[in-house]
């Protein structure tokens, strides 16, 4: 007992309000990361994610050097019309770019869906593809980023003279070209096929319409009040009316040629691309005290910008109105673009249009980096394009992936990417792979890794010389198992795929391989075969899932099948449609062929009209058929005259009023009497079953019947599981929950939850307890109530830092103020082995799941880094315990178990940790005994 006496006992009372001091702060940022990617030669994708006093802001950077050969950037716009408005994903994968982020604004045609126009000038390798020459006319409002031929980037308020010339001289202004006319045109419009694939042509609002078709230089056709008519691929059409038309009218006959000039501030023909956008943010590295046009608020934004040498084009995305990022005003991204080293930068469409794209590393597909405010891309009408003009080139890195940990005796699969010296993909033969591992032990089947030893482990691919190495945390034991699911309905012959996570003890996890997994079904309902459980016989039992001593369970009921003829097609049960409307074609009951009774259902179709989908229906009345919960298949009985090349299908509706087309089948090429199923099984219940029907999808005439009969619903039950039947999931205790022996530099810390309310005799009574208990025990050397301090908030012990946290508002940051900062320096101050973080909360209770995250992350980044042991309390209504990534945490109740009397006081518990050196161990003890 002689070491006893000297350890040291610290208790912690987690339910009271802490109050905390810290200096003063000024606002700014609490946290920064950065993460910075290769997208191919000269051209680099930064992600910076920060926690300022004000919040989350997400900001990306594409940087590309202007001066790589290598790098080409040009506009982004539909390539099949103008007007069409497009996602920058799916512009930049047709076009074939690296990367890219949206540009210009746009303004919506009205009553044409999804279409639209880019505004201001847009030039597109080297060719104008739409312009006005009403834009900046008047005022310097708009800018205009554009790059020469020779990669120099101007930032400017373009005004366009757009000028059509006559063979005879003469000469008048064009106000638009491949834009709609906001003067009825009544001016004079040029569109190309670049805009539509036909011109206007007359219609009743313009009855007087003359249009001029020119093909290649040449005029072709003089068009007064004709419809519409195809654009030529190398020309234009002149729309015009009223006193302009007479120009055109006087002006020009067919044969001539023709001209169109364009005159802006900078020599067009010199241009590779222009985007339009709004203000110039920043101009020789000043911000203007006034911007040209002013976007007011908090939103997502997009700019563009160019370093002093102007060698450097930075495209940037904040996202904004989300919790994860908050936006920022026109200003703040005005210093923003400063920060990031731009010396001229100009404000691009934001908000709901802010988006940028990026090529996977050593893959040809294209991520989305920012999180767009509307949920999902949206289509918009130009964006920047980011090309490789790269040659092709042979393989120079490779990048290894794999889940970071893997079990002892489990495997995980490597997939390995190539890419060139242009960092451009290259394909990798899996053969050609020579795989080693070094710090740990382990065997390689392929591209298949299993683990013989733990520990952390560098895996290396070799191809040629060429070498990518990966690091791998090999996990001694999972101390749990967690399955995809515990409960699985299954109707017979189908089949289910598990996912399978272990987690040890330090709360390190990962997937383990299907086939690493000892399998058992109870009940014999399901075998087990091609890494999936497939349901063979009706009834319930249980899977059981092994790995080491680690046990899960999940219960499982496999469904009986019934058939219930819901209609005998022996009275009138439908109407009949088709599509297009009015084809040819009924429906009605028939006696001339039936499977059973009296008649059939004959449904008649006359598919010779070529154009489109062709369809005739049996409609069922009052809003169809009830599929219930339990239905999972439409069957019927169906007679095929002939053979034909026809779709049979029908339509349900399902419980949320969303339509599904589900097949019987794609090709009736039998005659007679069939059985034909339609399935059910991914349609939320409950549906309703509203048509059957014939489908042409091909331009083949077919005309005929079928008839139908014995419309059936196959029905599953699921008999009911008894939990009881089934095993409790096998969780190994935590190996530190144990009673630790004590010498001369032991220290113990009991940790205690709610402070007794004076007026409550038996919380006094356990409150008194608990200190006598540990005075009592005689290891004590000083008593630090930590729940009372408001000036210091920490103690050191030792080798041991005790912090508290002040989470009264389930945040540290609104906490208190600058506490996050005062915070990492305690972290980062201290070179003891342990760290004990108590606070009122638990962060999995913030407010702020981001600021949670942030939490924890920053935990585990700094116990990778130092190797300490990082312990959490928090105060809780119940006694929880759990461990991630090496971080444990403890959910401490004490006097705060719901419904404390005296029959259950013996459910009080506090903690007790021992602390020898690095070596930490706890126990759960009761202050009555």
């Amino acid at each position: 007992m002689k070491y006893i006496r000297k350890s040291i006992s610290i208790f912690a009372v987690l339910a009271l309000v802490f109050i905390l001091s810290f200096g003063n702060v000024s606002a700014g940022t609490i946290y920064e990361s950065k993460t910075k990617e290769t997208v191919t030669s000269g051209v680099t994708l930064e992600t910076i994610t920060r926690f300022t006093d004000d919040g989350w802001q997400k900001i990306n950077v594409l940087r590309v050097d202007l001066e790589n050969p290598n790098v080409k950037v040009d506009t982004l716009i539909d390539s099949e019309s103008i007007k069409k408005l497009t996602n920058v994903k799916n512009l930049a994968q047709s076009a074939g770019a690296v990367a890219a982020v949206n540009a210009g604004f746009f303004n919506w045609l009205k009553g044409e869906s999804g279409k639209g126009y880019p505004d201001g000038p847009v030039i597109k390798s080297g060719e104008f593809l739409s312009v006005d020459s009403e834009y900046n006319r008047y005022n310097n409002s708009m800018a205009t980023i554009a790059i020469d031929k020779d990669n120099n980037v101007y930032f400017d308020f373009w005004k366009t003279d757009i000028t059509l010339h006559a063979p005879d001289g003469s000469t008048t202004r064009v106000f638009q070209y491949n834009k709609p006319s906001p003067f009825q045109y009544t001016d004079i419009t040029i569109w190309t096929s670049a805009w539509d694939k036909y011109s206007l042509g007359v219609s009743q609002q313009y009855p007087d319409l003359v249009e001029v078709v020119v093909d290649n230089g040449t005029v072709v056709e003089i068009r007064q009040g004709l419809p519409a008519v195809e654009i030529p691929q190398n020309g234009y059409v002149i729309i015009s009316r009223g006193a302009n038309a007479q120009f055109l009218l006087q002006h020009f006959k067919v044969g001539d040629p023709v001209e169109i000039s364009f005159s802006t501030v900078l020599d067009w023909q010199k241009i590779e691309m222009a985007v339009t956008g709004s203000a110039i943010l920043v101009k020789d590295g000043q911000i203007p005290e006034k911007f040209s046009y002013e976007i007011s608020g908090v939103h997502p934004r997009t700019a563009a910008g160019t370093s002093k040498s102007g060698k450097e084009l930075i495209l940037v995305t904040v996202d904004g109105r989300q919790a994860a990022s908050k936006g920022m005003t026109q200003r703040e991204l005005a210093n923003l673009m400063l920060s990031l080293g731009a010396y001229n930068a100009i404000n691009l469409d934001g908000g709901g249009s802010t988006s940028m794209v990026s090529r996977i590393p050593g893959t040809n597909d294209l991520k989305v980096v920012n999180t767009p405010s509307d949920g999902a891309l949206r289509s918009i009408s130009t964006a920047i394009g980011v090309f490789s003009v790269a040659p092709p080139s042979e393989l120079a890195g490779m990048i290894i992936e794999t889940q970071p940990n893997v079990f002892v005796n489990s495997s995980t699969t490597l997939t390995v990417k190539g890419y060139d010296k242009y960092f451009n993909p290259v394909s990798v033969d899996p053969n050609s792979i020579n795989w080693s591992v070094s710090g740990i032990k382990g065997s390689f089947a392929g591209n298949v890794f299993r683990a013989e030893s733990s520990g952390i482990g560098t895996i290396t691919a070799t191809v040629n010389g060429i070498k990518a190495s990966t690091t791998i945390r090999a996990l001694e034991a999972p101390n749990k198992l967690i399955l995809s699911t515990t409960k699985l309905n299954l109707l017979k012959g189908s089949s289910y795929s598990f996912t399978v996570k272990g987690v040890d003890n330090n709360g390190y996890s990962s997937y383990i391989n299907f086939a690493d997994i000892n399998w058992t079904v109870n009940g014999d309902i399901a075998t087990i075969e091609k890494n999936k459980i497939t349901a063979v016989k009706p009834g319930t039992g249980y899977i059981e899932a092994a790995f080491g001593d680690a046990r899960a369970y999940c219960a499982v009921s496999v469904a009986s099948e019934s058939t219930y003829l819901v209609d005998d097609f022996e009275k009138k049960n439908g109407s009949f449609e088709t599509v297009p409307a009015n084809l040819p074609g009924s429906y009605e009951l028939s006696s001339e062929v039936k499977k059973s009774g009296n008649y059939s259902g004959k449904l008649s179709y006359d598919f010779s009209y070529l154009e489109g989908t062709r369809a005739a229906y049996l409609v069922f009345p009052n809003g169809g058929i009830d599929l219930d919960g339990n239905t999972v298949e439409i069957t019927m009985m169906v007679n095929n005259p002939q053979q034909n090349p026809n779709w049979l299908r029908a339509e349900v509706i399902d419980s949320g009023g969303q339509k599904h087309l589900v097949d019987f089948t794609r090709d009736l090429t039998w005659t007679g009497w069939g059985r034909v199923f339609a399935s059910l099984r991914d349609i939320k219940s409950p549906a309703k079953l509203t048509k059957i029907y014939v489908v042409q999808v091909n331009p083949v005439p077919s005309s005929g019947c079928i008839y139908i009969d014995d419309l059936s619903l196959v029905k599953a039950t699921f008999p009911e599981i008894n939990e009881s039947t089934i095993p409790k999931d096998v969780v190994l205790s935590d190996r530190d929950n144990k009673e630790a022996a004590l010498n001369k530099d032991s220290i113990k810390i009991s940790v205690f939850s709610g402070k007794s309310n004076p007026e409550n005799m038996l919380q006094k009574l356990l409150n008194t307890k608990f200190y006598n208990k540990v005075k009592a025990d005689g290891y004590m050397k000083s008593i630090q109530d930590i729940s009372n301090i408001n000036t210091n908030t920490h103690v050191d012990i030792g080798g041991t830092r005790l912090i508290t946290l002040n989470t009264t508002d389930k945040s540290i940051r609104t906490s208190a103020s600058g506490q996050w900062q005062w915070f990492f320096d305690k972290l980062n101050s201290h070179t003891g082995d342990n760290i004990f973080i108590f606070m009122k909360n638990s962060p999995d209770t913030f407010v702020d799941p981001l600021e949670a995250k942030l939490f924890k992350d920053i935990l585990i980044e700094h116990k990778e880094k130092t190797g300490k042991n990082i312990w959490v309390f928090y105060g809780n209504s119940s006694e929880t315990y759990y461990a991630d990534n090496g971080i444990k945490y403890f959910g401490v109740a004490g006097l705060n178990i719901g419904g404390l009397t005296p029959d259950n006081a013996k459910n009080v518990k506090y903690i007790e940790i021992t602390v020898n050196g690095k070596e930490v161990s706890y126990q759960y003890k009761s202050p009555l005994k």
